[in-house]
C-alpha cells in the first residue's frame, strides 16, 4: 500500500529537496479481516535507494508467518533519498531533519492511520548499508521510540573506512553541480555532519581539497563526519534511561563496501562497552544476505502480547 507524508522536519532544507515523500506499507494477510493490532518494523534503504528497494520483504514475511516462523508485522518502507544520494538518516540545515522525519512525523502518521501497537516494545527498525547505519543510529538515539534494531551491511566506524584514501586521490577537485558529488558517500556524510549554510550551492564543508596538485583529506571535516558515525552514538546510548531489547549486527565476510575487519572490531567494542547485541557473520557480500534472518530477529524480540492472536 502506497502512502505519502509531508514532513515539516524536511521543509526549508537548503538544497531544495521535497518535504513530501512517498512510502510503502506492507500489511499482514489478515489485516482487512480482523481487528488485531500489529507490531511495526521500519525498513530503511541505502544510498542511491528509495522506498521501493525492499518491498519484496512483504511476501518474504508472508512465507515466514505461514510457516509459523515469524509473527505478523506491519512493514514500513520510507523514502530518505536526497540530492547527495542519501541522507545518512541524520539532520542538518543543509539536508533537513531526517531524524525527526522518521522518528516523529512518520511514526506518528503510521500509528494514526494503521492498526499498530504504538509502544516502543512493539516497534523495530532495520536497514541495509546506509539504511543499516541509520537504523542503528536512530534506535540508539531514540530507544524510547524503538525497542529492536537490526543492521545489515552497515559500516558504523567511519574513521577506519579505507575509502577515505581512495576518495582522497579521486576527489581533490572543485565540483560544479550535484552530479559531481552523487556517486560518493562522503559528500552525503559531509552534508549531514559538516553542513555550512554560508557555502552555496552545496552548503557543506568539502572533505577533500587540492594540495600541491593532489587530492588531500581536510582533517577538520573528516573529524566532524567521524563524530557523527554510529560508533560515537554509543556513549549517548549508554546514558539513556532505557535499553533496546534487541540489537542485531548482520554482515557478510566478503563485503567490499564495509570491510568485515571493521565490523568485527565494532562487535568487540560493543561487548567491551556492555552493549548487549547479537553478531552474525555469514558468507556473503554487501547487502546480499538473507533477510529472513532479520525478519525472524524482529519477530523474536518485538512484543506481540497485545496483538490479539499471539505468535
Amino acid at each position: 500500500m502506497k502512502g505519502q507524508i509531508t514532513s515539516q522536519a524536511l521543509a526549508d532544507n537548503l538544497i531544495g529537496d521535497p518535504a513530501t515523500r512517498n512510502y510503502y506499507v506492507y500489511l499482514p494477510a489478515g489485516y482487512d479481516t480482523s481487528d488485531k493490532r500489529y507490531p511495526v518494523v521500519y525498513v530503511l534503504h541505502g544510498s542511491w535507494g528509495n522506498e521501493n528497494d525492499y518491498i519484496r520483504l512483504g511476501p518474504d514475511l508472508d512465507r515466514l508467518t505461514a510457516g509459523g516462523e515469524a509473527g505478523e508485522m506491519i512493514l514500513v518502507f520510507p523514502n530518505a533519498d536526497n540530492k547527495f544520494a542519501g541522507s545518512c538518516y541524520l539532520s542538518s540545515p543543509t539536508i533537513g531533519d531526517y531524524e525527526s522525519y522518521i522518528v516523529k512525523d512518520l511514526v506518528a502518521q503510521i500509528d494514526t492511520n494503521y492498526r499498530t501497537l504504538p509502544q516502543r516494545e512493539n516497534r523495530g527498525i532495520t536497514g541495509c548499508s546506509m539504511g543499516g547505519d541509520g537504523a542503528l543510529h536512530l534506535a540508539l538515539m531514540y530507544p524510547e521510540v524503538f525497542s529492536v534494531a537490526a543492521s545489515m551491511s552497515g559500516l558504523y566506524d567511519i574513521e577506519h573506512d579505507p575509502q577515505w584514501e581512495t576518495d582522497r586521490l579521486r576527489f581533490g577537485f572543485e565540483p560544479q553541480d550535484f552530479d559531481d558529488l552523487y556517486d560518493e558517500r562522503f559528500f552525503a556524510q559531509a552534508a549531514a555532519a559538516a553542513a555550512n549554510p554560508d557555502k552555496p550551492p552545496f552548503y557543506l564543508d568539502m572533505p577533500f581539497e587540492i594540495v600541491d596538485g593532489k587530492g588531500s583529506i581536510v582533517p577538520e571535516v573528516r573529524q566532524k563526519i567521524i563524530a557523527a558515525d554510529v560508533l560515537h552514538d554509543l556513549p549517548d546510548y549508554l546514558n539513556q534511561p532505557v535499553r533496546l531489547n534487541g540489537i542485531l549486527i548482520y554482515h557478510g565476510t566478503y563485503d567490499g563496501s564495509a570491510p568485515v575487519e571493521i565490523i568485527r572490531n565494532f562487535d568487540k567494542t560493543l561487548t567491551e562497552m556492555g552493549v548487549e547485541h547479537d553478531y552474525i557473520e555469514v558468507y556473503g557480500n554487501h547487502c546480499n544476505l538473507d533477510w529472513s534472518v532479520v525478519l525472524n530477529f524482529m519477530s523474536d524480540h518485538l512484543d506481540f502480547s497485545q496483538a490479539g492472536d499471539q505468535f
